[in-house]
């Protein structure tokens, strides 16, 4: 399902492994960032791995009331030439040029969506069909100045149940960081094009007579934004917790939808990371 994006900072995840998020976010800033990250973590090893378990509470689906925790789990690997494969990202390779530049390509799973899935307490998406799961190619190009880091990605779906294009841009600012806690303020604008907003926002005719929505047609334009704050402390060398907050906001078609019932929503999680 498609659910609340949550932003956080993570050594070796390309994205928050708290759920299927909507792609692009302050969280792919560690997709690319595999390589500068190499020497420091890596001590000359060929492979990194990195696993978490934690716990996620956010709306079930973003745009939706109806909050609910949920667990967290991820498993992702890395080798020193770039090649990765991540639980929540899929498979790709990452290039590092220089320590300012990270760019990286990709294949994933897109997210899907159920009838049952709920928007409130009594309202589901009864009616609207099932949006299943399909492959979707991506890449991100990441520019680090100082405490800043500058984010932009692209994913688009190859299948036509998955047909469309989302791009995001973030921004993200280490506020503090030291030996025994670090603070990074996240922030992120996602876009998508008419393709992806009729899918996730959009109600047919025949949707509509088959549901509880009226029709709607979705068009291009803005989609998401987002802004969090990101706490890391180190319990060791190999294991760390992470907690963060995000805020999403709806913009545009998307928030206009007559399937959301709450433009703004909030979203939290924590979870301990190990690395080796």
């Amino acid at each position: 399902m498609l659910k609340p994006l949550i932003l956080s900072v993570c050594i070796l995840s390309p994205i928050s492994f708290a759920s299927e998020l909507t792609l692009g976010s302050g969280t792919e800033q560690g997709l690319s960032r595999l390589q500068s990250l190499w020497a420091e973590a890596s001590e000359g090893d060929n492979w990194q791995l990195a696993a978490g378990l934690g716990v996620a509470y956010a709306p079930e689906v973003l745009g939706g009331k109806k909050y609910k925790a949920s667990p967290m789990a991820s498993l992702e690997v890395a080798h020193r030439s770039g090649f990765f494969i991540s639980s929540s990202n899929g498979i790709g390779w990452s290039y590092t040029d220089n320590p300012a530049w990270q760019a990286a390509v990709f294949l994933g799973q897109s997210a899907s969506r159920d009838e049952k899935d709920k928007l409130t307490d009594k309202i589901t998406f009864k009616g609207m069909g099932k949006i299943s799961s399909a492959l979707q190619a991506g890449a991100s190009v990441n520019y680090t100045l100082g405490d800043v880091e500058l984010s932009s990605v692209i994913t688009t779906g190859l299948s036509e149940k998955n047909r469309g294009v989302q791009l995001t841009l973030g921004a993200d600012y280490t506020a503090y960081a030291s030996e025994q806690f670090a603070l990074t303020l996240n922030s992120a604008l996602t876009a998508s094009n008419g393709k992806y907003q009729q899918r996730w926002y959009g109600v047919t005719a025949q949707q509509a007579k088959n549901s509880r929505f009226k029709a709607y047609q979705a068009g291009s334009g803005l989609t998401l934004a987002s802004v969090g704050i990101t706490g890391i402390v180190p319990i060791n060398k190999e294991l760390r917790l992470i907690s963060n907050v995000t805020y999403n906001q709806l913009l545009g078609d998307a928030a206009d939808s007559p399937l959301v019932k709450s433009k703004g929503s909030g979203a939290f999680s924590t979870y301990l990371q190990y690395t080796w």
